[in-house]
């Protein structure tokens, strides 16, 4: 029995371990390739720890006077450690050759989002990471008046990394804070709207229908759908991916009675984000949407009674 809660009580304790070394702090590499510090401008979080090391054949040192930082002589190969707690910047120098010079931004968080254009209204995607054992940070938004509001709330894993997601809002930056301090803003690409255009190539039998998106959203699905007067209900027929300018192409047989749109969406399958006016497959010509068009009976004009106009 005090063989089992011994070994028991070992894997705790490894465990433990294990626990804290996943929320150790990161480390930060300057390097002193030459009479040079390599990067010269660098940006960590609070409670990371910088290391210089010196890969030149002369000696170095560094002096971090906001913090009184000292190295002293750095040798060929050798090098040094530093983790610093507080945020702000810690501009950085080697006293031996004063033209040896760069800086050093400790932030209390960093914050990240992907690229490419994001619609407004879309949930953006925001990454980040906190010193090691932070509570709980507070994901703000710019206002056009040039303060903040909350949004929510994020709380990191141990390690100080988190993810959470918000409104896209075109024009606004974002930043995570805590007591100690407010991450680097970023900014987003966002877009209000984007326009959806179709160009319909007529042959005996074929529609071919060129769509083009501006701006081009980058990621994007676009899905033909064909109206289901039967079903009185739009049904997707084919999907294609956005090419890097935006544009995509359908071929489909010419159908009198047919009605095609085309939506664009994150992924296939997706939520329709954005539609194109709606066309007469047969002619080509814009028509009149059947969702306004009531059902037969309903005592409106029935998709037969769409005009060819623009939606």
């Amino acid at each position: 029995m005090r063989r089992r809660l011994a070994l028991v009580a070992a894997l705790a304790a490894l465990a433990g371990l294990g626990g804290a070394a996943s929320a150790r702090a990161e480390t930060l590499v300057i390097g002193m390739p030459g009479k040079f510090f390599d990067p010269p401008r660098a940006t960590m979080v609070a409670g990371d720890t910088v290391v210089f090391r010196n890969y030149d054949l002369a000696t170095h040192d560094v002096r971090i006077a906001a913090g009184g930082f000292d190295s002293g002589p750095i040798g060929r190969f050798a090098s040094w450690a530093q983790s610093i707690g507080q945020p702000g910047g810690y501009p950085f120098v080697c006293t031996l050759h004063a033209f040896m010079s760069g800086d050093l931004d400790v932030v209390a968080a960093t914050l990240a989002t992907g690229t490419g254009t994001v619609l407004a209204g879309e949930p953006i995607e925001l990454s980040g990471r906190a010193p090691a054992g932070s509570a709980q940070l507070a994901l703000e938004r710019s206002t056009p008046e040039g303060g903040w509001i909350a949004l929510d709330g994020v709380t990191p894993a141990p390690d100080g990394t988190f993810r959470t997601t918000a409104a896209a809002v075109e024009g606004a930056a974002y930043r995570v804070s805590s007591a100690a301090g407010s991450s680097p803003a970023v900014s987003p690409h966002v877009t209000a709207r984007v326009d959806l255009h179709l160009d319909v190539r007529r042959s005996r039998r074929h529609r071919t229908l060129r769509v083009h998106a501006m701006p081009a959203p980058a990621g994007f699905v676009a899905t033909l759908e064909l109206f289901s007067p039967w079903r009185y209900a739009w049904r997707p027929a084919r999907r294609v991916a956005l090419d890097a300018h935006g544009a995509a192409r359908f071929r489909v047989r010419a159908s009198r009675r047919a009605f095609a749109r085309v939506t664009l969406s994150r992924r296939a399958r997706g939520p329709a984000l954005v539609h194109s006016r709606v066309i007469r497959l047969w002619t080509g010509r814009g028509a009149r949407d059947p969702d306004t068009i009531g059902p037969p009976g309903s005592g409106q004009d029935g998709v037969g009674g769409g005009h060819d106009g623009g939606h």
